[in-house]
């Protein structure tokens, strides 16, 4: 699976826990100019995720696509999800400030 570099900023966001697996976090990535992604964040990366990030935030995420699962049924609409695995605020906006 290839990594991906994205950078753009977090909306539409939903953070909840699932007692077995901790904090997990979902968002929207809105980059300008180009489609939107749908992000997941998951173990450690959500937790910092959490205490860091907010609605609005622009970030630099890396990652990988998910492919569809093969257990889903052909007809189950699939959206795709960018795994995130790594996080942070892209340097241009500290050069910018």
């Amino acid at each position: 699976m290839q990594d991906y570099f994205l950078i753009g900023g977090i909306t539409r966001l939903k953070i909840f826990r699932v007692p077995e697996f901790g904090p997990r976090a979902s968002f929207r990535l809105e980059r300008p100019g180009e489609s939107s992604v749908i992000c997941s964040v998951a173990d450690d990366v959500a937790r910092q995720f959490i205490a860091h990030y907010r609605e609005g935030d622009i970030v630099a995420v890396t990652g990988a696509f998910e492919p569809r699962p093969s257990t889903a049924s052909s007809i189950t609409p699939w959206a795709g999800r960018f795994r995130v695995r790594t996080l942070r605020v892209p340097e241009v906006i500290w050069l910018a400030a």
